[in-house]
């Protein structure tokens, strides 16, 4: 299966750009053989909890549909690399017990850690997302904004 197509199939279903009534953009970029996310949200906590509603829209439509709770708890050196740890443990979660986020039920994050309770299903994902990239990774304040972007690699 072309991996490029299930992002397609994703993009048709949540749009290319997107503004909730929380005021949070989410925006996806194509590249070759490579996904760009970024997301411009309220809060540090936003972005992090976008980011998971984006990597399962790329797996969502290959669920079984079993409900399942699962607790995440990430660290990092800074937080770009946040972002990257928190995006790895869903894609690890995906391939190993076929956990696809729906919800997120509590987060709460610091510059270098991040914890969840996320509400999700969990079946026979699509292994779509290969790696999650340094590339071009950004996890910022930006004004009264925070703002993430990271490249994976599909």
């Amino acid at each position: 299966m072309n991996p490029l197509a299930s992002f397609e199939a994703a993009r048709s279903r949540d749009t290319d750009r997107y503004l909730r009534d929380d005021h949070v953009t989410v925006n996806w970029v194509e590249h070759v053989g490579e996904v760009e996310l970024a997301i411009d949200a309220p809060s540090a906590s936003d972005v992090l909890a976008e980011a998971a509603g984006a990597i399962a829209s790329l797996l969502v439509d290959r669920l079984q549909r079993t409900p399942t709770t699962c607790e995440i708890e990430v660290s990092a050196n800074d937080r770009p690399a946040l972002l990257v740890a928190w995006l790895d443990e869903l894609v690890y979660l995906a391939e190993t017990d076929g956990f696809a986020p729906e919800r997120i039920v509590k987060i709460g994050c610091s510059e270098r850690s991040a914890r969840a309770t996320v509400e999700g299903r969990s079946g026979r994902p699509t292994h779509l997302v290969k790696a999650v990239t340094y590339h071009d990774l950004a996890f910022k304040r930006c004004g009264e904004r925070w703002q993430g972007r990271v490249v994976l690699d599909v």
